[in-house]
């Protein structure tokens, strides 16, 4: 599946988001005192292309503190959510436990969760931020893959691959790096995300691996896997502020002045 210094990597990111599940309790993108009192945290894209979950089986792949997950449980979905972090798990089942919303949360390395979780899903759900710490595309499309139910669906919500190559200098769109070359990332972070780049808490300083997939690996990927791509859809908005020069939209996403690239891509996918 991959190489030790793949699951090194994997490892490393797992300490790096039990740091950021902690910090994340205070931060604006997780708002998880709003979250508590109704708010569905769910993002418009990926509200767009769930649709209705009343009534389905559901499991949410990476899902972090879980308010994902919750929100779904709220919206009528038997909700299934796993993170490879054991921190955010515990957070996650402490908010359902203190918000009485009925959800199961499983810790496991994406790739090892065959060995923790059986059966299969109406719906498998991966939102913004995931593949991109995932250091084999193929391996992941079929471990989703083996948890949809025939006839079931897989959505994938995702930073459009064409932002995380641009740059802000001085107030303008710069092409910074390319999506071909140096696919692996490697940051040391001293901060998590929030909704603004103003707002980002501190954290001890972490290591944290990344993986760069253009929007034709995961689409192939999921092919590969025995998937039927239904749609694909590109939008000019994002769920957070990732660069200076984004502005708010007034609908809880994020744009570039002019909508020049696409922000954020979906997918859905049918298991026959």
């Amino acid at each position: 599946m991959t190489s030790m210094s793949d699951l090194e990597k994997i490892s490393a990111n797992r300490e790096g988001f039990n740091l950021r599940a902690r910090a994340h309790m205070q931060s604006s993108y997780y708002n998880v005192e709003q979250f508590k009192q109704g708010h569905n945290m769910l993002r418009k894209l990926e509200q767009e292309e769930l649709g209705d979950v009343s009534g389905k089986t559901l499991l949410e792949l990476q899902c972090h503190i879980g308010v994902n997950s919750l929100s779904l449980a709220r919206m009528g979905a038997k909700v299934t959510g796993t993170d490879i972090s054991d921190e955010a798990i515990d957070i996650a089942r402490g908010l359902a436990a203190e918000l009485d919303l009925d959800a199961q949360f499983v810790q496991a390395n994406l790739y090892d969760l065959p060995s923790v979780l059986d059966g299969q899903f109406d719906m498998v759900f991966t939102g913004y931020g995931t593949l991109s710490f995932l250091p084999d595309i193929d391996a992941w499309a079929k471990v989703a893959t083996q948890y949809v139910k025939p006839g079931g669906t897989l959505t994938v919500v995702e930073i459009h691959p064409m932002l995380t190559l641009m740059g802000d200098v001085d107030g303008e769109l710069r092409i910074a790096r390319s999506l071909f070359q140096s696919r692996d990332v490697h940051h040391e972070m001293s901060s998590t995300y929030s909704d603004r780049i103003e707002d980002e808490v501190e954290v001890e300083t972490h290591s944290i691996y990344g993986w760069r997939w253009s929007i034709e690996q995961v689409v192939n990927a999921l092919i590969n896997a025995g998937m039927t791509i239904e749609r694909i859809r590109e939008v000019p908005y994002d769920a957070r502020q990732r660069l200076p020069l984004m502005v708010p939209d007034g609908d809880h996403n994020w744009r570039i002045p002019g909508d020049p690239i696409p922000l954020s891509f979906s997918c859905i996918a049918r298991r026959a």
